[in-house]
């Protein structure tokens, strides 16, 4: 047996041990690389509880499901004027004397002159106005927007399985902007449930259902490049919050705004108009009409409005499926809010300012002045403009009501019958002058700031409907108009004389000063709706 030193045992154990520490510490390291993620990819962290957010999923998908089968797209073809073509005026001999030098000198004094083809007038094609509508009624009645299918000559509904039907317009109110229309399906449809939007408030869940830009002609229908034609029928679903309540829209009725409407933030694109805004519960609590945009662009930048389905509302569509005239109370009076400058000088602390009389309305029978200060109707106290009117046209036509006024300081009392408000009625009340046409408030551009613009005069833009066309071309407050189709426009006399001449269907052109670009840029209507 061969000894072997001691401390040559111990340093071979030293030089072992290390050995094996290192190896383990390389197996370690190799173990970790091995285990690293990809370069550019998060490491994964523990999954959280997502289970609320499936929960939330599901609940929309639900609501899409439940929905959109009752969603429809909706073609209304505008009435077109008439306009024959006319037959080809005869071949004519021209005069000699009346020929060109260089003709008669090539071809002689014999031959006559060609006469160049002279186009026919077409008849005007007529416009197809696109928006949406959601069925309230299995047998096929369909509510829509008051201005996606009022003054139709036809209207055509396409349903979400691609079913298409000819509808009839049963009844309109261009008050509340609402219409219903009805098809003859070949079975039952599905209808949608109606909500209560007195529910609402700020926060909410607001989902919005519709066709946005769903037809040819837009750019994004068939050959547009965007949908083709079996997701033409297919409907799109955005959500977002109840932004607001009670809002309020000018109109194109003189002193009619639209009232009481929601504001969300659920985008609404052009076409949407008319298709349902939904609650959680799928139930249908509003009717999408409008948004606010920013010029150039004509997209939602977050700011919708939807018609409230409530009691008033419910009646009104009620109405107009039932084809009963929608009739309302009116005095014929146009009110505004108390100021704190008008509380002063006239010494009223509540009540509305009546601005102006209709003649011959029952305010007018009644003595009501201008500059009165209705402080109550009917034992109510008025404490709004926007209470007072919604008062008075609930109140049954016929009914003799008693309005309390401050007139110059001293209270007075008024017996007044209250007159019948329709859409017939709103139709002939004065308008504005032509200056509604456009959906454009205007007003006349003083001397010294038209030289400071360096323009020789125009119209100046107060304010504009964006329901109207003004708005869709991207005219804003403040602009100034110089120029419509070629005509020069230098105060509210040669506005109202170009405007008066456009048609309905015509083509728009309007040049305008802004402010913010210090230059005049050019508006484009391809086809005036008004």
């Amino acid at each position: 047996m061969i000894g072997v030193d001691p401390s040559k045992r111990r340093t071979a154990r030293r030089v072992g041990t290390v050995a094996a520490v290192v190896l383990l510490a390389v197996v370690l390291a190799a173990a970790a690389w091995l285990a690293r993620p990809d370069r550019g990819v998060a490491a994964s962290a523990a999954p959280p509880d997502v289970g609320a957010l499936e929960e939330m999923q599901r609940g929309l998908v639900w609501i899409a499901e439940t929905v959109e089968p009752s969603v429809v797209f909706i073609e209304a073809e505008q009435k077109a004027a008439e306009q024959a073509a006319e037959e080809e005026p005869e071949e004519e001999q021209i005069p000699e004397e009346d020929l060109p030098d260089l003709w008669r000198r090539f071809f002689g004094p014999g031959l006559p002159m060609p006469r160049l083809p002279q186009p026919r007038p077409q008849p005007r094609i007529p416009t197809v106005g696109q928006g949406s509508g959601v069925i309230i009624d299995s047998a096929g009645y369909i509510l829509t927007n008051n201005h996606v299918v009022g003054n139709s000559a036809k209207v055509r509904v396409y349903l979400e399985d691609g079913g298409a039907y000819p509808a009839e317009v049963v009844g309109t109110d261009p008050l509340t902007d609402l219409a219903v229309i009805k098809v003859e399906p070949k079975g039952p449809l599905t209808a949608a449930r109606l909500g209560d939007a007195e529910t609402l408030k700020p926060g909410m869940w607001a989902i919005a259902v519709g066709y946005p830009f769903g037809g040819s002609g837009s750019g994004y229908g068939p050959g547009g490049g965007r949908f083709d034609m079996p997701q033409r029928y297919e409907p799109t679903l955005t959500v977002g919050v109840v932004s607001a309540t009670d809002r309020q829209l000018i109109s194109d009725i003189p002193g009619r705004p639209f009232r009481h409407l929601i504001q969300t933030d659920a985008p609404i694109n052009p076409g949407s108009s008319g298709g349902p805004l939904v609650n959680t519960r799928a139930e249908v609590v509003g009717i999408n009409q409008a948004i606010f945009t920013s010029a150039p662009f004509r997209g939602n930048i977050g700011v919708g409005f939807a018609i409230p389905i409530n009691l008033h509302t419910r009646e009104v569509i009620r109405k107009l499926k039932s084809g009963e005239a929608v009739v309302r109370g009116q005095l014929g009076v146009l009110v505004k809010e108390l100021t704190p400058a008008l509380r002063g000088v006239y010494g009223a602390n509540n009540g509305v300012f009546v601005d102006s009389i209709q003649p011959d309305s029952p305010a007018a029978k009644a003595g009501l002045k201008p500059e009165d200060i209705i402080v109550s109707f009917n034992g109510k106290k008025v404490t709004s403009s926007d209470e007072f009117v919604t008062t008075v046209q609930g109140t049954k036509p016929g009914t003799v009501a008693t309005i309390e006024v401050l007139r110059a300081g001293s209270p007075e009392s008024l017996k007044v019958t209250v007159g019948a408000y329709t859409a017939e009625v709103a139709e002939k009340k004065p308008a504005a002058a032509e200056r509604a046409k456009l959906g454009l408030s205007v007003e006349e551009l003083p001397e010294d700031a038209a030289r400071e613009i360096g323009v020789p005069g125009g119209v100046q833009v107060r304010s504009v409907n964006p329901l109207g066309d003004g708005a869709r071309a991207g005219l804003q407050a403040g602009d100034v108009i110089v120029k419509i189709n070629r005509e020069t426009i230098k105060d509210l006399t040669d506005y109202e004389r170009v405007v008066a001449k456009l048609s309905k269907g015509d083509a728009v052109v309007i040049r305008a000063w802004r402010r913010r670009s210090g230059s005049i840029t050019t508006f484009e209507i391809d086809s005036l709706s008004e």
